[in-house]
């Protein structure tokens, strides 16, 4: 950029006399050096007045510039192909916009957006019922507040969402109002229900007969009065339901029992998703969900990295006779010594990789596999990979018609995994050997490195045999095994 800066003299005057010291001794060498400072800074009084036009200026252009861009949008806008689309395809637009994904403020989206561009706009999405199914009450003052009657009015009979995040008393009290107050036929239109707030505001809400309800996600705050999901007592059709206790519990109330939500009997249950961030037992829980253990297929649970309780062990274990599917973070690996499931398809067990070594959810898992012996087609294991060797390769041992493996080393800052290397070395081929998995089809092995997914040295060599080995159908000791995929 050099060759583009102006021109500078290659010494400035008087610079070599103050490099060597001089002073000016004489009365007319001072009233020189004064006349030309003098002179100087009418120059630079001249310059700046120079530099305040320029920028005054550019300020004008830059103005008038973004009014030119301003005008060029809204040109380009109004020869936009959107605009000349029919009110139905118009409206499809809108409907997929809304039903993005990361759009989250849906109602602000329909209401700001849809409505505030143009009248064709304005009308084409008031026109539009599905725009206006998804009522969140944070946008909303009252019962009698406009936009909620407007959206239940332009929703028309189409099934309702209902989302309820509370952030202060007033929400609050909306909540309890918009449950009481609600009518029986924008009741049964309710299909999906998430509520956020204190256990106690929650007891409160009124049991509506939910007729369509399908999805429910219920987050319970501070405390715990067992009667949190009451609001769900006639809703038959619920197969889906998310819990999330973020209560604590004191010593006392622990002697006597954990404060849990009762959950009503929800005849079409299928689907329970478990959060325990409050750092209770798994066993906890096992009253409650051992009464939905004749409908309940796929079970989800979270949890914190560490129990502040002890685990009390039923004297009966709980059977599960349709649980299909289980995915169980952190401690919460403990609920496999607690239940058989002989339907049991698919696990998935996320292990702790912030207190390395304390728990091995893998042996868990083997406790059930010994007693229950389910027919497992797909095995997930994301965990530190502290425990034996044996304990994998014991349960691995009786997945004897897994299809699908994905395991991942989640331990940070290491090089190896000896234990995740030594399985794999066993499901190498050798056709004189009985093959382990022989139906597997899928294999996925993943160690997580300092930056990005990677896979160790030692468990390099190990996966590339295992996949070489099966790269094709073949017969190992007179056993048929699959290709890998």
């Amino acid at each position: 950029m050099a060759h583009n800066a102006l021109p500078r003299p290659s010494s400035l005057p008087g610079i070599e006399d103050l490099r060597r010291g001089y002073t000016p001794s004489t009365h007319e060498a001072r009233q020189s050096i004064e006349e030309r400072s003098k002179q100087l800074r009418l120059e630079q009084e001249r310059i700046d007045a120079e530099l305040d036009r320029h920028i005054a200026e550019m300020q004008r252009l830059s103005l008038r510039r973004r009014d030119v861009v301003r005008e060029l949008d809204l040109n380009h806008a109004l020869l936009a192909p959107v605009h000349r689309l029919f009110p139905e395809l118009l409206s499809e637009v809108f409907i997929h916009a809304v039903q993005d994904p990361f759009n989250v403020q849906k109602t602000d989206f329909a209401v700001r957006v849809l409505c505030g561009v143009c009248t064709t706009w304005r009308a084409a999405a008031r026109a539009t019922p599905l725009l206006w199914t998804f009522i969140d009450l944070s946008y909303i003052t009252s019962l009698e507040d406009p936009l909620l009657r407007l959206q239940l009015q332009l929703s028309g009979q189409l099934p309702l969402t209902v989302t309820a995040k509370v952030q202060d008393q007033a929400m609050q009290l909306l909540l309890v109002a918009f449950f009481d107050g609600m009518s029986d036929e924008d009741a049964s239109r309710v299909v999906e229900i998430t509520v956020e707030d204190d256990g106690v505001v929650l007891s409160q809400l009124r049991s509506r007969h939910l007729a369509t309800l399908r999805v429910a996600d219920v987050n319970i705050w501070d405390t715990c009065t067992q009667g949190e999901l009451g609001f769900l007592t006639s809703a038959p059709t619920l197969h889906k339901l998310t819990i999330g206790v973020q209560y604590e519990c004191e010593d006392d109330d622990a002697a006597l029992a954990f404060p849990v939500p009762v959950i009503p009997d929800l005849p079409c249950l299928t689907h329970l998703i478990l959060a325990i961030e409050n750092e209770f037992p798994v066993s906890a829980f096992l009253p409650a969900i051992s009464q939905l253990a004749p409908v309940l297929r796929v079970l989800k649970m979270s949890s914190f990295e560490v129990s502040a309780w002890e685990e009390t062990k039923p004297t009966v274990t709980c059977e599960m006779h349709v649980l299909h599917s289980l995915e169980l973070q952190h401690y919460t690996h403990r609920f496999l010594t607690f239940i058989t499931a002989p339907a049991l398809h698919a696990v998935t067990l996320i292990g702790d990789d912030a207190q390395l070594g304390k728990e091995d959810p893998t042996e868990s898992l083997l406790d059930l596999l010994t007693r229950s012996r389910p027919p497992l087609r797909s095995f997930a294991l994301h965990d530190p990979m502290q425990g034996s060797a044996s304990a994998l390769s014991g349960c691995i041992d009786l997945m004897e018609g897994l299809q699908r493996l994905n395991i991942e080393d989640n331990e940070r800052g290491v090089t190896s995994s000896p234990r995740l290397a030594a399985v794999l070395q066993r499901l190498v081929c050798d056709e004189n050997t009985p093959p382990m998995l022989p139906e597997l089809r899928s294999l996925s092995v993943q160690c997580r490195g300092d930056k990005s997914p990677c896979v160790h040295s030692d468990v390099a060599a190990p996966l590339s045999q295992v996949r070489l080995s099966r790269k094709d159908p073949r017969v190992c000791a007179g056993r048929a095994v699959a290709a890998l995929e």
